[in-house]
């Protein structure tokens, strides 16, 4: 019925309504922010200024409390160089200093058992002494006028026995002495570093008391001093409860807290009932440094306040008034505009009609009054617009469908849900119907191996923070064969706020994009396209298939022709007799054969760009055993290769260099032909180390690579430095080679050990 009712009201009356109550819900909430704001200045400025008229009370008196301290260090500081060891000078002292100064109470000093001058028997309960003898004078106004006493309980209070223990300065909690509530302040005198007595002063706390409570603030605001125990030194009611009484014993929790924060020298406030007055007040305490003391001012808060109502009362009058003159000109303005707006809203009314039916060739009148004309003009820019865009979506919809191109536009939730998806999504089988929040994910087309890897990427992309997606892999076809396609992605990120739509139903933000673990909580969407490369990637393994098969060819052909060479070099030693060329001959053959094995061992790889060492090493080794067994049949030639792949500019020259250096050894270190040839290949760090030794006879003169006659050896140089190696040779014990080297012609760290 309400609804009903509402409808039926004239336009008029509703746009004066929503004027008046837009602007009042303008002003009011303007008005509070600003009462808030300025009451909330107002309020700290009123505390703040508390804090400091409390700090400065408790400055004041810190300063007279050092001035009491000043004075008790200086007797102890004078007499700790004092010599002459006569009482009757000291007590003029003490007196001079006690009646120069009005506010103290009392001077003193009290000494170890015959430490001022060893005659204490002399003076026992002589005045200002006590049966001991003990030098402890004590001048003091207790009685009223001036007059030395002993000191008391000096075996057992603290005045004495905390400086005789701590040896440094002691402002003591306020205490009762002889019916006074008093501090003292006290120092020890110390000489030659041992304790012998103290000098102090103590401070009548009923001083104090009336100083406190003459601190006003405000009208009724008032002041207390403490201890550091909590124990009260002023109360401005009731002074009988000043030395017997703690904030603790008021048992509320505010003040409780307060005292517990002034035992730890802290300042700060509260805000309580006081337990004096019954009203709200705020408590601002600050420490007396020098006496472990603090300061309490007690403020009412309405008194602290008070200034902060009275201007938040007057803004609101200010603001009452705003809102009365605003909604009167509201009034006139919407009477103003309401006849324009109602023949513009019929305009519009037509419009839309025209619209509906999918005519967007209709446009508004322009024959209005000024004020209102750039809105039909507006409306029909905008008429315009939507009637270009409309024909160039249709175009750019028949360009897509008609090209391999297929558009997506994905939610980036878990599995890629398809918001849009061209048609030509048909040439994989599928319709866009096929998609949706019945239908299929993004995700339920990549093909399974590739999806994990999809995941991957795209989160890594996330969280770098770019924008550019791309990569290939494959999906499935309606009819379940697979294709290859190109994904090129466009990542849209959302700047200020987390897409709420991205967490899932349990509020799991890890299941975000499979294991994507939140990587694209800031993605709005995702949108791109995916092109058919299946084709290309055909094309692509041929490729690959036939670049195999010509390595494989090349280093079959290498091998054949070496072994042609290894043939005719055996064929041309046969017209010799000679030792030293047969030797020649043979030498060239084992180098043929070694590099012909390098290339056989390629053929033989998977990816023909590196060969099993070790396999390798086995092979040679067995090569040449056949080839010197019948001089050398009785050699152990062992091999300890560690399973190493390397590349063919290395294999080669290292290969060579075994066969020049094993060969050496089978020829000329046995001259029983019996020994052992040990060949050790192993890796070290990110270097490799051969080792080459046997123990037969060992070479009489040093090796110098530079000078020597041997072919075999000046090859092994040669071809060490074309892998940039280091060669270290020890004959200590036959002959031992050790090579040290890097794959890739990676040189060796100068300095570093690698054995």
């Amino acid at each position: 019925m309400i609804e009903m009712a509402w409808k039926n009201v004239p336009l008029k009356s509703k746009l004066v309504f929503f004027i008046l109550m837009g602007i009042l819900v303008v002003l009011i909430t303007s008005t509070a922010v600003i009462i808030s704001t300025v009451t909330t200045q107002e309020e700290e400025l009123a505390y703040q200024q508390s804090i400091e008229k409390a700090k400065n009370y408790a400055n004041r008196f810190d300063i007279e409390m050092r001035s009491n301290q000043a004075t008790g260090q200086a007797i102890a500081h004078s007499l700790t160089q004092y010599h002459s060891e006569n009482r009757t000078e000291v007590n003029n002292i003490l007196l001079k200093l006690l009646e120069e100064n009005p506010d103290l109470l009392g001077t003193y000093v009290c000494y170890e058992p015959n430490a001022f001058d060893g005659m204490d028997s002399s003076y026992v309960n002589t005045t200002g002494h006590d049966e001991t003898g003990r030098f402890i004078p004590y001048w003091n106004r207790i009685p009223g006028n001036i007059t030395l006493d002993p000191l008391l309980d000096y075996e057992t209070s603290g005045y004495y026995q905390l400086p005789k223990k701590l040896k440094r300065d002691i402002v003591t909690e306020p205490y009762y002495y002889e019916g006074v509530f008093i501090v003292s302040y006290v120092t020890p005198i110390i000489r030659e570093g041992e304790f012998i007595g103290i000098g102090g002063v103590d401070v009548s706390l009923n001083h104090l008391n009336g100083v406190v409570n003459k601190v006003k603030s405000f009208d009724t605001g008032y002041a207390i001093m403490t201890g550091n125990t909590g124990i009260l030194i002023s109360h401005p009611t009731n002074e009988e409860l000043v030395g017997a009484k703690t904030l603790y014993d008021y048992g509320v929790p505010e003040i409780t807290r307060m005292a517990d924060e002034i035992k730890l020298g802290k300042s700060g406030y509260i805000e309580t009932i006081d337990p004096i007055t019954g009203k709200d007040v705020v408590m601002f305490y600050e420490p007396i440094k020098t006496s472990n003391f603090a300061f309490i001012l007690v403020v009412p808060r309405d008194e602290m306040l008070a200034g902060v109502t009275d201007l938040r009362n007057r803004l609101l009058l200010i603001s009452s008034i705003s809102l009365i003159f605003m909604g009167a000109v509201a009034i006139l303005i919407t009477r103003s505009v309401t006849g324009p707006i109602n023949e513009i809203v019929n305009d519009f009314k037509n419009i839309s009609d025209a619209a509906i039916g999918g005519k967007l060739d209709e446009r508004a009148e322009t024959d209005v009054d000024i004020d209102f004309r750039e809105i039909p003009e507006g409306l029909n820019d905008i008429l315009n617009a939507l009637e270009n865009a409309s024909q160039l979506r249709e175009e750019m919809e028949k360009v897509v469908n008609n090209s391999p191109v297929i558009v997506f536009k994905w939610k980036a939730e878990k599995n890629w849900p398809v918001e849009v998806v061209s048609k030509n999504i048909s040439q994989f089988g599928y319709s866009p119907e096929d998609f949706g929040p019945n239908g299929l994910d993004y995700g339920d087309i990549v093909h399974p191996d590739d999806l994990p890897e999809v995941e991957t990427k795209l989160g890594e992309i996330c969280a770098s923070q770019e924008t550019q997606f791309n990569i290939e892999y494959r999906i499935l076809t309606k009819d379940g064969e697979t294709r290859w396609v190109d994904e090129r992605t466009f990542i849209q990120r959302e700047q200020h706020e987390i897409i709420h739509n991205m967490i899932n139903k349990d509020n799991d933000i890890y299941s975000q994009v499979s294991d994507l673990k939140g990587k694209c909580q800031d993605v709005k969407y995702l949108q791109g396209v995916i092109v058919n490369i299946d084709e290309r990637k055909q094309a692509e393994e041929a490729l690959l298939k036939i670049e195999d098969i010509r390595k494989k060819e090349i280093h079959h052909r290498i091998k054949n022709n070496l072994q042609v060479i290894s043939t005719l070099l055996y064929l041309e030693s046969e017209k010799f007799r000679d030792d030293d060329v047969l030797d020649a001959f043979n030498n060239s053959r084992d180098r043929v054969r070694t590099m012909a094995l390098v290339h056989e061992k390629l053929y033989q790889s998977k990816d023909m760009e590196s060969i099993d060492f070790a396999d390798y090493s086995k092979n040679l080794i067995n090569y040449l055993s056949q080839s010197y067994v019948l001089d050398k049949s009785e050699v152990d030639i062992k091999i300890n290769v560690e399973n190493i792949f390397l590349g063919m500019d290395t294999a080669v020259p290292l290969g060579i260099i075994i066969n020049e250096l094993v060969s050496n050894s089978l020829k000329y270190a046995f001259d029983k032909g019996k020994g052992t040839i040990i060949i050790e290949l192993r890796k070290i760090n990110d270097h490799h180390k051969l080792v080459v030794s046997d123990n037969g006879i060992g070479m009489k003169d040093e090796i110098d690579f530079e000078e020597t006659d041997s072919l075999g050896l000046l090859l092994v140089h040669t071809l060490a430095e074309q892998i940039n190696a280091t060669i270290e040779i020890d004959t200590s014990q036959g002959t031992r080679f050790e090579i040290i080297f890097q794959e890739n012609n990676q040189e060796i760290t100068e300095g570093e050990d690698v054995r």
